[in-house]
């Protein structure tokens, strides 16, 4: 119900007002509706982005700017689907599919091993929804959701069989370059 339809119907029983279409007093409340009903789709804006679930825009926008950066690319669903799980962190989610879990929201997929006799935590990020975050934003998104008593040692590159095969290179051909086990650790292109 509109504002001006809200006002009328609760004058009308005093019988005070004469409420026609071409009156004084209907322009007079029609100038009174117009703002409240401004200020209703206001505070309805307001209450619709106040809550993850049903945000939009700024409500987004700004929670985002709380964990890292705005992710504007993503569709409203997608950034709602994030912020909820970043928000709903438990003692219980440090484990192997809730850091599989973080590795998704932060846009990688990957897989993860775990060295339980030295307490470390090896991350290959093999592959990244968008190109635009870097791997530092990447790696502190993930490394949120990661137990703070191991170490974590993130690898972005793609050293896969299934890479390295689709090359078309035998063995002595990767072997011509001549490269020491730390030069391979840090070569960045098959």
């Amino acid at each position: 119900m509109s504002s001006l339809n809200s006002i009328k119907q609760t004058l009308r029983p005093l019988g005070f007002y004469n409420l026609n279409e071409n009156t004084l007093i209907n322009a007079e409340l029609s100038a009174y509706a117009m703002v409240l009903d401004e200020i209703s789709l206001q505070l309805s804006e307001i209450e619709r982005e106040r809550f993850i679930s049903t945000a939009e825009s700024y409500g987004l926008s700004m929670r985002e700017l709380i964990f890292t950066t705005e992710q504007n690319e993503k569709t409203a669903q997608e950034r709602r689907d994030v912020l909820l799980y970043r928000t709903a962190i438990t003692p219980n989610d440090f484990n192997e599919s809730s850091i599989k879990r973080a590795m998704e929201i932060a846009g990688a997929t990957g897989y993860i091993i775990e060295d339980h006799s030295n307490s470390t935590v090896y991350i290959n990020c093999l592959e990244l929804a968008d190109s635009s975050p870097d791997k530092e934003t990447i790696k502190s998104m993930i490394s949120e959701f990661l137990p703070a008593h191991l170490e974590c040692i993130f690898d972005f590159r793609n050293l896969q069989w299934d890479t390295l095969d689709s090359k078309d290179k035998v063995f002595d051909e990767f072997d011509s370059d001549d490269l020491t086990w730390n030069e391979i650790d840090n070569y960045e292109e098959i």
